[in-house]
Formats: structure tokens, sequence, C-alpha cells
């Protein structure tokens, strides 16, 4: 058993003399080593991999961007440059999403050394990243340039006739500014025939009535006219009247009174009426006839008539006249009279 003892006790002394050893140390030191250097690589490598991932093109479309031109915008006039275009974007996505969301970048067109005519432009950009690959939809535009011309034209009021009331006409109709001045290319200029303003209102007009009006310039085909106005509206305002004339008043019965009930007269408590309408239809109007309903009229009485107007008149005064109305006989002596006869 004591040799035993001893054998285990000399095993364990050799082992710490072995891990006590520079040998040891350098073999310990040398696998820490390895396993580090496995790790940085592995985590490299995933970053290198999401990377990678991250910069995998991807394409996207921002519409609607605007597009500024340079040009000597106090001579010359350009047209056929679109408001807005389309740019298609490829590209890192974190990038795109970035540019999409500042918008810090810009689309315009140079004209400063382009002579005057029609011409086909590039459309430029500046301020994408260099890690995308830009690509304007269209990229180019066909334009015009022309020299830029202004002049001063009187614009002429207009109102539909179906807006003023009922028996009213136009006294007046005034405009503000008068005149306007109108900027664009000289052809353009050159086809103005109408310079116009419409008052246009939701109601029927019967008094003095005001209203902001756009101003339309147009050829002499009735085509708007691409041009720039100054001031583009203009304050109109309508003034009208309601003629008036005073008729003679012819009363007449109207319908069959009862047998035995004779109307004899008929007699209207005034002899004129006052009525407004248009005055073409008041040139031809002398009297107002006035049919008086005898059919249930059994004995002298007076009664209440409204006026009734005809088309083009708007109102009468009064409105409502007392007709002294006349019998002779009754229903009661024609019924006496018949069983007599018996």
């Amino acid at each position: 058993m004591i040799p035993q003892t001893g054998g285990a006790g000399g095993g364990r002394k050799a082992m710490d003399k072995f891990m006590e050893s520079p040998w040891f140390m350098r073999v310990v030191a040398l696998m820490l080593a390895a396993l580090l250097y496995t790790s940085v690589n592995f985590s490299d490598f995933e970053l290198s991999k999401k990377a990678d991932n991250s910069s995998q093109d991807n394409t996207e479309v921002i519409s609607d961007v605007p597009v500024q031109v340079y040009y000597d915008n106090e001579n010359l006039f350009v047209s056929g440059v679109p408001a807005t275009v389309d740019v298609k974007v490829e590209g890192p996505k974190s990038i795109i999403e970035s540019t999409k969301r500042l918008r810090e970048f810009k689309l315009f067109i140079d004209l400063t050394d382009v002579s005057i005519g029609k011409h086909q432009v590039k459309i430029k950009h500046e301020n994408f990243s260099e890690k995308l690959n830009v690509k304007i939809q269209p990229d180019t535009v066909d334009l015009l340039i022309e020299e830029k011309v202004t002049e001063q034209f009187t614009v002429t009021p207009e109102y539909n006739d179906k807006m003023i009331a009922e028996g009213y006409q136009v006294e007046d109709l005034t405009i503000d500014p008068r005149k306007v001045k109108i900027t664009g290319p000289k052809d353009a200029i050159d086809k103005i025939v109408y310079v116009k303003a419409t008052l246009d209102v939701k109601e029927k007009i019967n008094k003095e009535t005001s209203g902001m009006a756009r101003v339309l310039v147009l050829d002499s085909e009735l085509n708007k006219l691409d041009v720039k106005t100054e001031p583009e509206t203009v304050q109109l305002s309508i003034s009208v009247k309601n003629p008036s004339k005073k008729v003679s008043l012819n009363v007449f019965p109207k319908g069959t009174p009862p047998k035995g009930v004779k109307v004899t007269s008929l007699v209207p408590e005034v002899e004129e009426l006052t009525v407004y309408g248009k005055e073409s239809i008041l040139s031809e109007l002398e009297e107002l006839l006035i049919p008086i309903d005898v059919d249930e009229v059994i004995k002298s009485t007076t009664v209440s008539v409204p006026i009734e107007l005809g088309e083009g008149l708007n109102f009468v005064s009064p409105q409502i006249i007392k007709v002294k109305v006349t019998t002779e006989g009754s229903p009661a002596a024609e019924s006496t009279a018949g069983k007599k006869d018996e």
C-alpha cells in the first residue's frame, strides 16, 4: 500500500512541474491566440456579410421632382419645360432611403447660353450620392425659347343673361382694373384677340353685385393662349334696375253666374297699376286685362283679386285689387217665378 501512495504523490508532482514549465505556458498562449484570431475573423466575416447585403443594388422611383430652369427671364420666354419629372435611382437601399427623406438633390436645365429657337436639352442633376445610379425620366425635353413681350390690353367684362333675376335688366357693368399687362412670347401676343373676364355668381342678381373674375386671353378661335396676366383676376361690379310703367286696368267677367243672377257692372277700386319688368316688355304693354270670376256670385259684392303677371314682368303695385261687382235678380226669384208658371 505504501508504494502506491508514494506513486500517486510522485505523479502530482510531475504534473505540477509540467504546468510550471515554460513550454506549457507557450502552448496555452498559442491556443488562446488561435481562439482569439478565429473569433475576430468570424465577427469580421459577419460584418462583411451584412455590409455586402446592404450594398446590394436596389431600385426605386422618386416621383414628381420639380425642374428648375435657369435663363434670362426678363427678356426671354421658355415653353415646353415640364413642371416635374420622375427620377429612377439605383444603389444601396440605405442611401436611397436617405436621399428620399432629405431631398437635398436638385434637377435643373441651364439655358443661360442657349439662343432663341427650338432646342432639345438635357435635364441635369446635382447633390446625389456618388454611389447612386441616377436616371431622369425623361432626361431630355424639347423646348422653345422666344423673345418675351409685355403689352397692355383692355379687359372686356361679361355676364350670363341667365344670372339676372326675372324682370331686371343690367344698368351698368364696371371692371377694376380696366387694363392688364400680358406677358408672353411675341408669337402668342400677336395672336391675342379677346381679353375677357366673366362674372360668375350662384344666386340670381336683383341688386348691385360684385365679384372677382379670372382674366381669359384667347385667340380668334377662342383658344386659350399660354401667357401671363398681371393681375390674374379683376373685380367686376354689376348694377341692375327694375323698370316700371303705369298701365290702365281693365276687368271683365269670367264664367257664368247662377241662373236668375245677372252681373251688371264690374268697377275696380283703381284705374291704373304700376308694373315692373323688362323695358322691352313694358314698351308693348298698354293695359292689364284682369278676369273676375263670377261663377258663384249671387248678389252685389266686393271681391279681392290678386294680379298675375306674365313672363318678363316681376312686380305690380298694388298686388291685389278690390272690384265692386253689381248684380240684378237672385236665384230665389228665378225659382219662385218657375213655380207660379206651373
